[in-house]
């Protein structure tokens, strides 16, 4: 087996992808980021810690430990460009970048790129995780309603306009009322806001779809089962996630909660904008 190198963000993902290939009979090294990875990830794995933005240090530490593919995992909150320490090649990726830096997927795109001008081959996680993908059809909890189908197609359209310009992934949308699309503040923070705003009738759907053409091997839709507690605590009365497109973590989990909860789960097959 290759060696992997882990671009570890926050959360429990990280780990798991090491502790997986490890199992596997695999060897990985994990870079990790000041501030942003749990301390967890790098238990029992060679690692190397460093800042956002310190570019040629990560890849200089992935170089010297024979790392050969890389996978990206877990979300990084995206800091103030004026915020970050960086690097002479961070600096000068973002020069090249240009207006791609505004968008979550332009920037990813733009480090995927960076990373295999180093020689080494990026990866998705659904090549470390098997059996991740969302399949087509319902996953959990109650038939859907003529209401509900609507909310999504009305949610897919809103995505589908606003995925062009690199804006969002995930919306929540009651009754054919658009509450909130997400932005920088990330898919939890947006599940919040559109519950506060959320109006009598048919609770909202959450929608979540990835943008045409995304990089998918840095920044595919994720759903777990922190998303379903989330959402129905936000008083949603289900999801609508890209069947074959986002990974879908601790199944068994998603389902037990949602059936619990009266919360639809669904994997939707997503065609081209109208």
């Amino acid at each position: 087996m290759r060696k992997l190198g882990i671009i570890a963000g926050s959360g429990p993902l990280p780990k798991r992808i090491a502790d997986t290939y490890v199992n596997s009979g695999g060897a990985v090294f994990v870079i990790a980021f000041e501030g942003v990875t749990d301390p967890q990830t790098t238990r029992d794995h060679d690692h190397a810690w460093g800042k956002l933005g310190r570019i040629q240090g990560a890849m200089d530490a992935m170089i010297a430990a024979q790392v050969e593919d890389v996978v990206i995992a877990g979300p990084i909150k995206r800091p103030a460009l004026s915020s970050l320490d960086l690097d002479t090649r961070g600096a000068e990726l973002i020069f090249r970048a240009g207006r791609k830096i505004f968008g979550d997927d332009g920037l990813l795109s733009t480090v995927v790129a960076e990373i295999e001008s180093d020689g080494f081959r990026v990866i998705g996680i659904d090549q470390i995780l098997g059996g991740v993908l969302a399949p087509s059809g319902r996953v959990a909890g109650p038939e859907l309603d003529a209401v509900a189908k609507a909310d999504i197609k009305r949610g897919v359209e809103v995505l589908q306009s606003l995925g062009p310009v690199d804006v969002g992934q995930s919306t929540a949308v009651q009754e054919g009322l658009v509450l909130a699309v997400e932005a920088v503040e990330g898919t939890d923070a947006m599940i919040s806001r559109a519950g506060a705003l959320m109006r009598k009738g048919s609770a909202p759907v959450l929608i979540k779809i990835s943008k045409p053409g995304q990089e998918r091997r840095a920044d595919m839709p994720t759903i777990g089962p922190e998303t379903i507690r989330h959402a129905a605590a936000a008083g949603f009365r289900g999801l609508a996630m890209e069947a074959g497109s986002t990974l879908l973590l601790e199944s068994d989990e998603v389902r037990r909660l949602a059936d619990e909860a009266g919360f639809f789960v669904v994997a939707i097959n997503v065609s081209g904008p109208a």
